[in-house]
């Protein structure tokens, strides 16, 4: 094979086209399928994503297309920002949430984990539980809210099982799921090697599934903050649904839209962690990534 026909393969061509192709090339390799790009240019992408968001929200708040009744603009929800943390203790709200939301969340995951991990490795299990589970998580968490407000009061024990009842099915079957798609490969080859069932489970398939069951955990955790603040608007005197709900009795929207955000910048900084502890925990699926 020539020098050229490998630099027209790679999209490289000899002559006065060279530059374009390179360019060509790499234009080609942002939008390759399931390859990844290196971390500058996806941080790149993910800030200019949102200054193009954050540039149409205050052209259109600027140019009146939308009254600042519907859409406060970006000036007005800074100042409710500035209002809200620094004169009315905003932060205490949030301390509140993100307490109730780690509570509630911990105390699913601590039952839905292991019960998950058993469904995927037992057939028993699986076919005990997982039509009942299946059944229970299509009904919406904020039905069960006026029986648990009936059976436990008004108290943080409401918001607690609120986000249970919310974040433990859905969790516990997905769980299930990472732990079936572990390769019927290493289970043979422990039973080979006389591994207990025990052995099996836990030194062959939770180590296995382990990456898998830590992403489950970081997206349920967003699906727990949609289910706080809905159980912070029943019955509640703190709190950032608390705080939306208040606001919205006086239409203040840019008041709305602080918490709403809020909301969004923890749940990103709780991604954050979540991959940086990912990178730690496992440290073996980020080879081969630029």
């Amino acid at each position: 094979m020539t020098v050229d026909s490998i630099k027209e393969q790679i999209g490289v061509m000899s002559g006065p086209h060279d530059g374009r192709s390179v360019r060509n090339s790499r234009a080609r390799g942002l939008f390759a399928i399931r390859k990844p790009l290196s971390r500058p240019v996806s941080l790149a992408l993910s800030v200019a994503f949102f200054l193009v968001l954050l540039a149409v929200w205050a052209f259109v708040s600027a140019t009146g297309l939308v009254s600042d009744f519907f859409l406060p603009g970006p000036v007005q929800v800074i100042g409710a920002a500035w209002s809200l943390y620094v004169d009315k203790g905003f932060l205490g709200d949030i301390a509140v949430s993100i307490y109730r939301v780690l509570v509630g969340f911990g105390l699913a995951a601590i039952v839905a984990v292991p019960l998950g991990l058993m469904m995927g490795s037992v057939q028993f299990f699986r076919s005990l539980l997982e039509p009942c589970l299946a059944f229970t998580r299509y009904m919406p968490a904020t039905a069960f809210i006026p029986l648990l407000v009936l059976w436990l009061g008004i108290d943080d024990g409401q918001k607690f099982s609120v986000i249970f009842v919310g974040t433990f099915f859905t969790l516990t079957l997905m769980v299930m799921v990472s732990t079936l798609a572990v390769s019927v490969a290493l289970i043979e080859a422990a039973i080979m090697l006389g591994a207990t069932p025990m052995q099996i489970i836990f030194k062959v398939i939770l180590p296995a599934a382990k990456p898998a069951i830590f992403n489950d955990l970081r997206i349920v955790l967003g699906w727990a903050w949609t289910y706080i603040v809905i159980a912070e608007i029943v019955a509640a005197s703190s709190g950032v649904g608390y705080i939306i709900l208040s606001a919205s009795r006086f239409m203040d929207t840019a008041t709305i839209f602080v918490g709403i955000i809020s909301i969004g910048l923890i749940g990103l900084i709780s991604d954050m962690i979540f991959n940086v502890a990912g990178r730690y925990f496992f440290p073996y699926l980020q080879r081969g990534r630029s």
